[in-house]
């Protein structure tokens, strides 16, 4: 009986060991296609990171699709020497690392990202970064005080984890009955989970890049269509050599954000444990 088998990858945040790992464990498990929900180029190897995914496109038997996460819309924002407020801490630091990532996107780079959807539907499915409410209704968080082109700039969303309200869940189920979607799959909050609600299922796939969620190997979602039954889905975890990724670190001095006393350290930390870097600052 023939399996059909596609793999849902997130946050890559330009680590490029974890991603080359993640794409040899998926052709490993004989995947014929790829859905890449975003946030490939906020880390220390952007370009590294395009150019492996360009070239499993370009070369590979396996399907490859990606949508823009918050870092590639932000990279995509027009007009950011315009910005209002643009020497606010938060906008200023956002605007130089933006800056840096497009300083080391060659302009073929910057032409494919520009060609990444906000969102895909697939089959019965909604593929998102964050969640289905805040990309099929911008309109619903849009502040009519600030100009289109930067409205996705003073927004965040908060994603879909596990540990919501109730209400906050409702919210999703009613969207999606709405929309006529039974499924959906996002990342954003790098904390992989699979829940099925009434009939309904939502899975967060978790961060390739830097898990939050305590566990360092790299996440990706595994679904197996089969003719017989429903479809099966995995949350695959992924051994890469963490060494190379800080040598990338010690290799990148310029970063925007290793300026800071102690982040430099407390990001390879947060590599090695799946725990966020601010809570290693105290210990640096």
């Amino acid at each position: 009986m023939m399996i059909n088998r596609s793999a849902l990858l997130s946050d890559i945040h330009g680590n490029s060991p974890a991603l080359q790992a993640v794409w040899e464990d998926i052709v490993r498990n004989e995947c014929s296609q790829v859905f890449v929900l975003g946030d490939i180029i906020n880390g220390i190897d952007p370009h590294g990171c395009v150019e492996l995914l360009n070239q499993w496109r370009e070369t590979s038997a396996v399907k490859l699709a990606c949508i823009k996460g918050n870092a590639e819309t932000y990279l995509l924002t027009p007009d950011l020497d315009a910005l209002w407020d643009r020497k606010e801490p938060w906008n200023a630091d956002v605007i130089r690392r933006i800056k840096w990532f497009e300083s080391r996107l060659s302009e073929a780079d910057l032409k494919w990202i520009r060609s990444f959807p906000d969102f895909i539907f697939w089959n019965n499915a909604c593929l998102v970064h964050d969640s289905p409410i805040d990309r099929l209704d911008p309109h619903s968080w849009h502040k009519p005080e600030i100009e289109p082109k930067y409205q996705e700039w003073f927004y965040h969303s908060p994603g879909i984890v596990e540990n919501m309200e109730t209400a906050e869940w409702q919210k999703i189920l009613a969207f999606m009955t709405a929309r006529g979607f039974t499924q959906v799959f996002c990342g954003h909050t790098h904390n992989p989970f699979l829940r099925e609600i009434g009939g309904k299922l939502i899975c967060n796939v978790g961060s390739v890049g830097i898990p939050c969620d305590g566990n360092p190997q790299a996440a990706w979602v595994m679904l197996e269509e089969k003719p017989d039954g429903k479809p099966v889905i995995k949350i695959q975890r992924v051994d890469y050599d963490i060494a190379r990724i800080h040598l990338l670190i010690d290799d990148t001095p310029d970063y925007p954000y290793f300026q800071l006393p102690g982040i430099k350290g407390a990001y390879k930390k947060w590599f090695s444990t799946g725990i966020h870097w601010r809570a290693h600052l105290s210990s640096e």
